[in-house]
């Protein structure tokens, strides 16, 4: 009897084992689309999403708007292990979102720091408990040389053990194109500057460290802020390289995770540093995994774009969807 229980116990260790070693998860970035409260903050610019503002921005509209994205996350997988978001007011909206009931039980922790941005929109990171422990975080600002008044989002870099395993997360906003592409691409470029600077003091220190860029870049995976200030490579064939981008595939399929003028765009992207693509490494990236996240439901029927995300205003018309723009996530294996 005490060789079948020892037998018993060997085998669910050996079980276990293999079942930690072969766990997979999914790292994903949503541009949530102004989630803001009904509060007015006097130190931002929020009275548009005011309940007597341009869009009532009632108390209803933003808990139908929280339904709506707990949702969107709760279907995506059961949940990412670990979510990067942006267009998020301040940390009091992540509360309510991660209290939703569909993700309460997911057991969701924040990371979340207001910046500097005029209209109030930060970056955040929401992370499953259970397979994400920060370790520390920072915001880095993003300076533009030619304006000393530039202000746009700090970019948020989160270091913690993923599965086990050390990971550096940046979450971007970067600054829009209003005004123009040409025009406003010195202000992207400086973001991709900053966010080059900090991967390269990283890489400095430990050249197989794990990271992960996401975020809402706003622009293509061939333009140049993404493509050569960042450096992160469309495909595998560089013989030299420390940044991949997954998503750069998609994008030259057509894809995309954003609408405009009904042409699809790939703004939204997740991005790997070169050793999680190592088959030495103990966290690896799964091959072809990266995905734009657009089920039938998070379509606009209404349209004259084809598939086009479900937003929650249609110019001054709240309709009540979802956001403009689409979910993007990779899965990432032990």
């Amino acid at each position: 009897m005490k060789q079948i229980k020892c037998l018993i116990f060997s085998v669910l260790i050996s079980y276990s084992l293999f079942a930690q070693r072969n766990k997979e998860c999914s790292i994903a970035f949503y541009n949530v689309e102004n989630l803001y409260d009904t509060i007015n903050d006097t130190s931002v610019d929020d009275e548009e999403f005011l309940p007597e503002g341009k869009n009532e921005w009632t108390g209803k509209r933003f808990e139908r708007k929280i339904n709506n994205l707990a949702r969107v996350i709760d279907s995506l997988g059961g949940g990412p292990s670990v979510l990067g978001l942006s267009e998020v007011e301040n940390k009091y909206v992540l509360e309510v979102l991660t209290a939703n009931k569909k993700l309460e039980k997911k057991g969701y922790g924040i990371v979340h720091e207001n910046s500097i941005d005029k209209r109030g929109i930060d970056v955040a990171l929401i992370y499953k408990k259970e397979d994400f422990s920060p370790i520390f975080h920072k915001m880095a600002r993003v300076k533009l040389d030619s304006d000393p008044e530039f202000i746009t989002r700090d970019i948020l870099i989160v270091k913690g053990l993923l599965l086990g395993k050390p990971v550096y997360f940046f979450v971007n906003h970067w600054p829009s194109r209003r005004g123009g592409e040409d025009e406003s691409q010195p202000k992207r470029i400086a973001a991709a500057k900053t966010a080059r600077y900090c991967v390269d003091t990283i890489l400095k220190s430990n050249p197989n460290a794990n990271i992960i860029l996401m975020g809402d870049f706003n622009d293509e995976p061939t333009d140049e802020s993404v493509a050569e200030v960042l450096g992160a490579k469309q495909n595998l064939e560089s013989k030299e390289f420390d940044l991949f981008n997954p998503m750069a595939a998609l994008a030259k399929a057509g894809d995309g995770s954003h609408s405009y003028k009904q042409d699809w765009g790939m703004l939204d992207q997740i991005i790997i540093s070169k050793n999680l693509l190592s088959k030495k490494s103990k966290l690896q990236y799964v091959e072809n995994s990266a995905m734009v996240y657009r089920p039938f439901w998070m379509h606009d029927k209404y349209a004259k774009h084809a598939g086009a995300p479900y937003r929650t205003y249609s110019g001054p018309k709240f309709i009540g969807g979802y956001s403009d723009h689409f979910p993007v996530f990779v899965k990432l294996k032990l």
